[in-house]
């Protein structure tokens, strides 16, 4: 095919060049990449690409070419000024894997070697050591030294063809990973909650991925995540499938498929929370009669907290029920002290929902603090979501004895800068005045009164249990299974089914937008403690 001199004429090269100027900021280095751009290009002339717009493709493609400049740069790979004559004679032809133009393609492969083939490579090819010398050098056999030639090359091989048929999908246009999790990951949030992790943990979600194809994938050097990769495999958020293979250990849904169990059970659940929202109305005088401080509270400030002990209760039942079917199939647990799941989203994909609008999102944080008079003192922020605002740290470590000598005795004399801290803590509602002393202004309990109110709510809530079980276990059948592999078939059957059996987001949403609203609904979301709970055990 004839180039179109049209299309490659001095004014693109001039406007090329002066577009990599402006990027790079260094007139040698722009030449070089202009040169990089307008190679490409006349190779995609000559092999007869398709171009539906070739300035669209052009420009699209010289962005890439600089955004891999700065990659390089960035990552250190080891320049290959010339490469003639570095191979032996004598290597099989298929080692002969340079020409002029693919010395950057082979820059970028090197530099997404593992570390122990990447110093193999170096030492051998660029520092022409023997192999002796380097066997001698890392302290292994000779053999080890001509393994990891012998793969290193393979590995470079295969990443300069695949570099040139799939240039890093996620690199440049990243999968949407959203996660959520049990009580125990929220201290593991601020190691995996990074964009690199979560491209790994897509890019190795549903087949076993190596060093070199999760470093081509997500655009980095193994230089660059190897320790990462370590923090994931001994934490169990990964695991190494096979020798160097590496696969994501908790289940990642597509989001079409989510929404898809999001909707059938929206349709299940449908009638919950009137039904629910009656029961507990019925059971009222056996609630308060359990005791705990705040027991005396309207009805519809206690519903915030009778709704979560409601799903708590529910779940409890349909996950006994749950667990029997599942014995003997699956291990009793996952070895681990959380929970994980998450669903993704690819670039190319746009999920809908389809379901009834009967939910509200939801998730909570629980944290615990030692005071002068308590061994535990926790804080539940049971809707740790809008409309309320962020309420994780308003009782924190500086102000929980407080709340606890406040609880311990109303009346007590407070220090200039105490009574600050609870003026503030007054305007926020969490503490109030009343007949010349001070009140906490949510529900305060012991773990044996809490046990106490999960069984009056189990025995009020069994029938509906034995309404929902069927139903909520075959949708979520239905719509996830088939997207569990069969070695995270625990984490299907005690964890995603469980959280089916927590219809929490349905009585909410009955609550707070039905034509009854039985919810207390406070006047200003940003300063309240509804939905607000202290545990408490000496």
């Amino acid at each position: 095919m004839k180039l179109n001199i049209e299309w490659m004429d001095e004014n693109l090269i001039e406007a090329t060049y002066l577009f990599c100027c402006k990027k790079i900021g260094n007139s040698q280095d722009a030449e070089d990449v202009t040169q990089e751009i307008m190679l490409e290009a006349i190779k995609a002339i000559r092999k007869g690409k398709p171009f539906v717009s070739f300035y669209s493709w052009f420009w699209a493609m010289a962005k890439n070419q600089v955004n891999m400049f700065f990659r390089m740069k960035r990552f250190n790979a080891v320049e290959l000024d010339s490469v003639e004559g570095v191979l032996e004679a004598g290597e099989r032809p298929e080692d002969d894997l340079i020409k002029s133009e693919e010395i950057r393609e082979l820059n970028y492969s090197i530099s997404r070697l593992s570390r122990l083939h990447r110093e193999v490579i170096i030492m051998y090819y660029l520092r022409k050591m023997k192999i002796t010398d380097i066997a001698r050098a890392l302290d292994v056999p000779e053999g080890t030294v001509k393994g990891r030639l012998h793969d290193a090359k393979s590995e470079i091989k295969k990443g300069i063809e695949e570099m040139q048929n799939n240039k890093g999908r996620s690199s440049y246009a990243p999968a949407e990973l959203i996660t959520w999790g049990s009580y125990g990951i929220p201290k593991y949030w601020k190691d995996i909650n990074d964009i690199m992790t979560r491209q790994i943990f897509v890019v190795c979600a549903n087949e076993p991925k190596s060093l070199r194809e999760i470093s081509e994938e997500i655009g980095v050097a193994p230089v660059y995540f190897e320790e990462k990769l370590r923090y994931l495999l001994e934490n169990k958020f990964i695991k190494e499938s096979s020798k160097g293979k590496y696969l994501t250990d908790f289940l990642i849904y597509p989001r079409q498929a989510y929404l898809d169990y999001l909707a059938a059970t929206s349709d299940i659940y449908d009638t919950l929370g009137s039904e629910a929202t009656e029961i507990l109305r019925n059971c009222e005088k056996d609630i308060r009669a359990v005791g705990f401080y705040g027991n005396d509270m309207p009805f519809g400030t206690l519903l915030w907290l009778l709704y979560y002990f409601a799903a708590w209760a529910m779940q409890a039942i349909m996950s006994e029920k749950n667990n029997l079917e599942w014995r003997g199939k699956v291990p009793d647990n996952n070895g681990k002290d959380y929970r994980i799941t998450g669903t993704v989203t690819y670039p190319d994909e746009a999920p809908v929902y389809r379901g009834k609008e009967n939910f509200v999102d939801w998730s909570n944080l629980h944290n615990h603090f030692k005071t002068s008079g308590y061994k535990i003192f926790e804080y539940a922020n049971l809707f740790e979501y809008e409309p309320f605002s962020d309420r994780d740290s308003i009782i924190n470590e500086s102000n929980a004895d407080l709340f606890a000598r406040i609880y311990d005795e109303p009346f007590i004399k407070l220090t200039e800068n105490e009574q600050d801290t609870a003026a503030h803590l007054i305007s926020l509602d969490y503490l109030h005045e009343k007949d010349g002393g001070l009140y906490l202004s949510m529900p305060v309990m012991t773990y044996g009164q809490r046990d106490e109110l999960l069984d009056v709510l189990k025995k009020a809530l069994t029938p509906l249990c034995d309404k929902y079980y069927s139903l909520v276990s075959e949708a979520t059948k239905r719509t996830l299974l088939p997207h569990v592999r069969a070695d995270l078939m625990e984490e299907f059957a005690h964890w995603t089914l469980s959280e089916g059996f927590f219809p929490l987001r349905y009585m909410l949403w009955y609550g707070m937008n039905s034509e009854e609203k039985p919810l207390d609904i406070p006047e200003d979301f940003s300063n309240t403690s509804k939905a607000v709970c202290i545990y408490i055990k000496k």
